[in-house]
């Protein structure tokens, strides 16, 4: 009869001391593995499939719930910069020209001074005067306003039906004029230039 058969088999344990289950040790590496994959996720997924703990459709399972819980910390983690609205204030735009400051504009004015004055000089020396350099539009406006201002000239009469002329002094000859009128007061009366003082007078 074998006596090694009959003696019990020493489990390396201290007597009344029994080893551990499978079933505890795996139920203690789950705790653990859900506790990292809760706590740190990504070290509790390495760790979960690593040792294999759980089947594999709830170490997927756990693998989704982990991923949504790292993108919601990455979410509150993320700074959020706050707008604070601006109203928008107005500039001129950066290509816009400056204006020319005073000495370049007498500059330019002298320029065309000096450019006008040498026009001037050959029309005189032409036979003609200061009113051939201008345009037909500026002649007709100064040939109107010459005789605005003949229009109103102060110019003198004898007061009655007597009056006949219109004279460019209070005193003509012998007779003195009194009454001060314009030209164009005297012409609309029908009174005539003074062949004597020559007043002025509008030609018709």
């Amino acid at each position: 009869m074998n006596r090694q058969s009959s003696r019990p088999r020493d489990n390396g344990y201290t007597t009344g001391v029994k080893r551990p289950s499978a079933e505890r040790a795996m139920s203690l590496r789950g705790a653990v593995g859900l506790l990292l994959t809760v706590l740190l996720p990504p070290v509790g997924l390495f760790f979960l499939w690593q040792q294999g703990v759980f089947r594999t459709r709830g170490r997927v399972l756990l693998t989704g719930l982990a991923t949504l819980e790292m993108m919601g910390m990455v979410v509150l983690l993320t700074p959020h910069q706050e707008l604070t609205p601006r109203m928008p204030v107005p500039a001129p735009p950066a290509l816009v020209t400056a204006s020319p400051t005073e000495e370049v504009l007498t500059a330019l004015y002298n320029s065309d001074e000096l450019v006008y004055q040498n026009k001037l000089e050959q029309v005189k020396a032409a036979g003609g005067t200061e009113r051939d350099l201008l345009t037909e539009e500026e002649k007709l406006e100064l040939a109107n306003d010459e005789t605005e201002a003949i229009y109103n000239t102060l110019v003198y009469s004898v007061y009655g039906n007597e009056a006949v002329y219109y004279h460019a002094t209070k005193v003509c000859r012998t007779q003195t004029n009194g009454r001060e009128l314009t030209v164009r007061d005297a012409l609309r009366e029908g009174l005539e230039p003074c062949p004597n003082c020559n007043p002025p007078t509008v030609d018709s």
